[in-house]
């Protein structure tokens, strides 16, 4: 530990120190997937296939939603992690007093409009009849918590740059009880489908949101701050939209791509919208090892490159990998050898199974690509160079992953499955690009002026 309380990630055995921090990380993302994954089994079995396709659609824009905050939250992570790094701390108390009246103001706000353009949204979407009217209360209940949700994104950025991983974590495992018990109550005996998921995780979403920042502050003094603080700093807003920015377009983007992916999906039925559901919470169980380990490379990136020490960062990301691809390559091979156990975590339902096999084994090629990508992508971020990352979502969502989904589905005549498809080559687009640009050596130039 360092004199001012955070991990040091730029010092010590890098292996050990790694693993120490990312695994937190880990089980924050196993709590979350673990959720996802019982949610839609609860979901499954006692509203059908129409309550997991209203669970599924909803759940698409809230984490559109969600992802706006989440880019500039790892945007905000770099900025600490290399602040931290350089030993400034009067930039730290003005980034966070930025940060939380930021993103009040924001979620407030696509709070309000999401709530009004809600079926609009749906109807879009091509959401099938028989699951609109549940979507419409899911998707509504869950907008209800959006605030609650940047809350805690914001104070997770900022202990991850600290280097701190295990207050987010005991958060993030008590609510994930507190979930799954609501969760079972709401949906189960009292009936209530897709809403009751919904008001499940709502409360889930206050409590962990309420709980986060009394540990925070104790720990960090640093972190705290009162009303004094809680202003927009213009260095801090410039430092925030110029790192966290792009990061926030790359997920939006992203996910709005997978939206649009979503209406090629349900034009094949309420059943082939339930696959799709299925294998998405599949595959986020299947990737949460890289997305854990992106989250450990970006901070540590963050602070060694914020140190000088380059090399360290770049050996850092490939440890990342080593850690993070076993238990992609699980998934992998359990979805190719037996796709319809796999699928039948979520549903008993016959016609999902058959439909959704040769789906998964499919798409299941991209749980390996998707984990070495997150990891690249975590050196880009950990060296503020996000307009990479940004330019990697842009050109695969839109140039790749869209336009082969409908031509292998549509112009091929593949059906349903050549959707699955598109998947895999995204990912090995932006790999590419990426290890272009590690190669280049630009990356050691920090954008970040502190």
């Amino acid at each position: 530990m360092r004199g001012n309380g955070h991990l040091s990630l730029i010092e010590g055995n890098l292996w050990k120190t790694m693993l120490k921090f990312s695994i937190p990380l880990l089980l924050i993302n196993l709590c979350q997937a673990i959720y996802s994954v019982v949610d839609m089994i609860i979901v499954g079995h006692f509203a059908g296939a129409a309550g997991l396709t209203a669970v599924g659609n909803g759940s698409q824009i809230t984490m559109i939603v969600l992802t706006i905050v989440l880019g500039l939250a790892n945007g905000s992570a770099v900025i600490v992690a290399q602040l931290a790094g350089a030993g400034k701390k009067k930039e730290i108390t003005d980034t966070v007093g930025t940060m939380i009246l930021t993103f009040v103001i924001v979620g407030a706000l696509i709070t309000v409009v999401l709530f009004v353009l809600t079926k609009p949204i749906l109807t879009l979407l091509h959401t099938p009849a028989e699951a609109f009217e549940q979507t419409v209360w899911y998707l509504r209940i869950c907008l209800i918590g959006t605030v609650f949700v940047y809350l805690y994104n914001i104070m997770a950025a900022l202990l991850r740059g600290l280097g701190n991983t295990t207050i987010p974590l005991t958060m993030v495992a008590m609510t994930t009880v507190i979930n799954l018990v609501l969760d079972y109550l709401f949906v189960g005996p009292l009936g209530l489908n897709a809403a009751g998921a919904a008001a499940a995780t709502l409360i889930a979403q206050v409590i962990c949101a309420v709980c986060m920042f009394r540990p925070a502050w104790k720990k960090y003094p640093i972190l705290k701050i009162g009303r004094e603080d809680l202003k927009i700093k213009r260095h801090a807003l410039h430092n925030l939209l110029k790192i966290g920015m792009p990061q926030s377009i790359q997920f939006t983007l992203t996910n709005i791509s997978f939206a649009f992916i979503l209406g090629l999906v349900n034009d094949y039925g309420n059943t082939a919208s339930a696959v799709s559901v299925s294998v998405t919470r599949l595959s986020t169980f299947a990737v949460l090892s890289g997305q854990a380990l992106m989250g450990a490379i970006i901070a540590m990136a963050g602070q060694n490159i914020g140190a000088k020490q380059f090399g360290r960062a770049l050996k850092g990301m490939f440890i990342g990998m080593i850690y993070a691809l076993p238990l992609a390559v699980v998934f992998f091979f359990l979805s190719e050898l037996n796709p319809r156990m796999m699928l039948g975590l979520f549903t008993t339902d016959a016609d999902v199974l058959s439909m959704g096999a040769p789906y998964l084994k499919v798409l299941a090629i991209s749980f390996l690509v998707e984990t070495v990508m997150f990891c690249m992508f975590g050196l880009m971020t950990g060296a503020g160079y996000t307009n990479i990352t940004m330019c990697c979502a842009l050109i695969t969502a839109f140039l790749v992953r869209y336009p082969l989904a409908r031509f292998f589905s549509m112009t091929l005549g593949w059906g349903f499955t050549g959707i699955a498809w598109a998947y895999p080559f995204a990912p090995m687009v932006s790999c590419i690009i990426c290890i272009l640009f590690i190669l280049s050596g630009r990356w050691k130039v920090s954008r970040f002026k502190g």
